[in-house]
This record gives C-alpha cells, structure tokens and sequence, in this order.
C-alpha cells in the first residue's frame, strides 16, 4: 500500500531528526533545527507529530529497527558456540562504537512511550532473538542448564552495556578492544573455559 502523504511527511521528518541525532546528537534536536532542515513550519510540525516527545519516541523505534537490521545482517553464526556468542557481542559492540550518538540516545534520554504503543515490546522480542539463539546453543550444547540461562545472560549484557555506558560517558577511556577483550574474560569465566 502506497504511504499516505502524512506518511511520508511523518518519514521525512524522521529521516531529519535521524541524521541530526548521528550528527550531532540528541540535545540537537529540537524544533527550530528539524524546521531549519525540513523546511517545514515549527507549527506545521506539530501536525505530523503531537509533540516533540512523540517525535522522539517515534524516532526512537525506527531506530531500533535500523540497529536490528544491520546487526542481523553483519552478524554471521559460528559453528563453535563461543564463537558465536562473542561474535553477537562484538558486533552489538561495533556497531554502538560506529554511531556513538544512537547509544547516547538509546540510554540518556528520558523517553516516555505512550500508553497505547505496543510497538517498542514487538521490537524488544525482535532485538533479543538475536540473543537468544546463540544462548540456547549453550543449553543444547550442554554448557549451562536452562535455569541459568537468565541469569548468566543478563550478567553478560548488563556488563557490556555497563562498559560502553563508562566508555560513552564523560571522561570515559575505554576502547571498543578494551571493551571486547573484558567481555571475552567474563564469558569464559561464567562458562568456566
């Protein structure tokens, strides 16, 4: 089906706030910048989106699926399973270190989703499948039992997402290298190789 006008006006405005954020980041965005690139009224953008909240929240979604493609696509399985875990880490990694204003969006703003938006739970289950294939490897393959699954993931991911917020924030020091080589010693202490 062919987008409504409203539609494609709603993606262009998108598109703009999009390359402010991977340009300047988040604190750029404000509605005198997306009139001055769009070329639209502040009043007229108030038409497409309720407020500038909900400008965000949708900019934030399209994002996250931005991040999900590219990382499904980036991302190949390996046949050894720590391979493939670390291979999953690493590309989460690399790509936050390519477009370190997408993190600080994802992280340091304050978003409110509205009430009636279910989306951001559906893009949620679509970015930890990306997860939780390589995880379940480890309980097929006899590494961890499937009621340590959770824990020993969200100690993972909560470590890297950790690292790259104190590398990210100010007078933060950490290399994306330093980052992988810690991550890579959690997770061989955790599954014990």
């Amino acid at each position: 089906m062919k987008p409504t006008k409203k539609e494609r006006t709603q993606n262009e405005i998108v598109t703009a706030a999009k390359t402010i954020i991977h340009d300047r980041g988040h604190e750029a965005i404000t509605v005198r910048n997306l009139a001055d690139i769009t070329g639209y009224s502040h009043t007229n953008l108030y038409y497409y989106f309720r407020d500038l909240n909900a400008l965000l929240w949708t900019l934030r979604l399209d994002m996250i699926n931005d991040m999900i493609e590219e990382l499904t696509t980036s991302i190949s399985s390996q046949d050894d399973v720590m391979d493939d875990i670390l291979n999953k880490f690493h590309s989460y990694i690399d790509y936050f270190f390519d477009h370190p204003n997408v993190f600080r969006f994802f992280y340091f703003y304050p978003f409110i989703q509205p009430e009636e938006d279910e989306s951001y739970q559906n893009l949620d289950q679509k970015f930890n499948g990306i997860w939780q294939h390589a995880f379940v490897r480890l309980i097929q393959e006899d590494i961890i039992s499937a009621n340590s699954l959770e824990i020993v993931a969200k100690t993972i991911i909560y470590a890297m997402q950790g690292m790259i917020m104190l590398s990210f924030s100010s007078g933060g020091s950490s290399t994306k290298k330093e980052i992988k080589n810690e991550l890579e010693r959690l997770i061989k202490y955790l599954f014990k190789i």
